[in-house]
């Protein structure tokens, strides 16, 4: 009776955790994500360009609160798009040596991983230098960029929270 108790356990286990994993993005899937993160970011920082262009910020006013805003976002995209590769190169690289990593190796990228996951989370959560009132207006283009850029750094972090089960810790 306790082997078939212990045969059914296994079983029920094996049936909840491979559904959990079948969910789990893949290694492809995972770099195509970090890809298409970096093409928006950029796609976001052209329309930023474009904007303070066509508004001729930098000429008319460069050190007003609006070009103070979209300068800081524009540094914040351009981090993000470093760390974006480097996820990428993490997981590409991984998926391309899988045999040889070792426990530290393992280790090491999971605390690297846990690193940029701290990075943006601190790019996100570090306050704009300019008045609150500017980005609270829902209409400003300033708030709606980044507001596009808050929502893309969360979809990313859970994206990478996720996509862990690829390196099989």
């Amino acid at each position: 009776m306790k082997r078939l108790l212990t045969v059914l356990a296994c079983v029920a286990l094996f049936a909840t955790a491979a559904p959990a994993r079948a969910d789990a993005p893949n290694m492809r899937q995972s770099l195509n994500y970090f890809m298409n993160y970096f093409n928006e970011a950029v796609v976001q920082a052209i329309r930023i360009k474009e904007y303070e262009a066509s508004e001729n910020l930098v000429a008319k006013r460069p050190y007003t609160q609006e070009y103070m805003a979209l300068t800081d976002l524009t540094a914040r995209l351009e981090k993000t798009l470093g760390l974006a590769l480097n996820l990428c190169d993490i997981y590409y690289i991984y998926n391309k040596t899988t045999y040889c990593f070792t426990k530290d190796e393992k280790t090491y990228l999971f605390d690297r991983i846990d690193n940029i996951l701290d990075t943006l989370d601190k790019i996100k959560t570090t306050p704009y230098n300019v008045d609150a009132s500017l980005l609270d207006d829902k209409k400003s283009p300033i708030a709606r960029n980044v507001a596009e850029f808050d929502d893309r750094i969360d979809k990313l972090r859970a994206f990478i929270k996720s996509s862990l089960v690829v390196f099989q810790r």
